[in-house]
């Protein structure tokens, strides 16, 4: 049974942003490739990343040819922005986070104009939702929603401090990462040079492999049982040995 969990990772995104991606008139495939794009950005609080279409592919289902063509599309709608190297070095994708500036039509139903005139019982105007003075039937004050102190409350409302998201522990090459809760608990077992080398050989491998493992906690401790690492001990210089063979020469 699926069971997800903020703490084993999440994706940051704007309010703003995310409701003008939910007005966009595009196919299936674009935005489930677009929300991908999402998740390999922001998702590793990270403006743009390096994104193979085999990676794109493995996490949609789609095929290379039909990736190819609905990044085509996007990038001419100027939603996301694609850059090209030669070489070996995979295309750099970002999304355009100024959305006035996209090349596509929104949603027809979000376009209605946010207040009208109607006629009701000789009264000629209906304020626009959300303003607290409607008439209706004589009663020239109406609060708004229904609830009499709404008003109140919003004079009296302070806007909340957004906190930043705990910090992920995370290899060179944004593959790999352990979030903040976890990484504690690793390190307080095993101590945190053994776990920092563990996540960079994490990184390390999904880099090499063309994959992303994510949050890789239950990876770790996989390796570490099978290394037979042991936990946490002051002569943390006998275990060396194991830990670095897995690094580069």
């Amino acid at each position: 049974m699926a069971n997800p969990q903020i703490k084993n990772g999440y994706t940051r995104i704007a309010n703003e942003l995310l409701e003008a991606i939910c007005r966009l008139d595009i196919s299936g495939n674009e935005m489930r490739i677009l929300l991908y794009i999402i998740r390999r950005t922001y998702g590793f609080n990270t403006s743009y990343a390096e994104i193979p279409l085999s990676d794109i592919s493995c996490a949609v289902g789609m095929r290379r040819e039909h990736i190819q063509k609905a990044l085509k599309k996007l990038s001419g709608k100027k939603i996301i922005e694609v850059r090209t190297y030669g070489g070996s070095k995979s295309q750099t994708i970002s999304v355009i986070k100024d959305y006035q500036k996209w090349n596509v039509e929104t949603c027809a139903t979000c376009l209605l104009p946010k207040s009208a005139t109607v006629a009701k019982n000789g009264n000629t105007t209906v304020a626009e939702i959300g303003n607290t003075t409607v008439a209706e039937i004589g009663n020239t004050t109406v609060a708004e929603i229904g609830n009499s102190t709404y008003k109140e409350k919003k004079e009296n409302f302070k806007e909340r401090e957004i906190k930043p998201p705990p910090p992920e522990h995370k290899g060179e090459n944004n593959r790999a990462f352990v979030n903040d809760d976890n990484y504690k608990n690793l390190a307080s077992e095993y101590g945190a040079d053994v776990i920092d080398k563990y996540i960079e050989r994490a990184d390390k491998w999904a880099f090499k492999k063309g994959k992303t493992l994510g949050e890789c906690t239950e990876t770790l401790r996989k390796w570490l049982e099978q290394d037979n690492v042991q936990r946490i001990d002051p002569d943390i210089e006998k275990y060396n040995s194991v830990i670095n063979q897995f690094l580069p020469l």
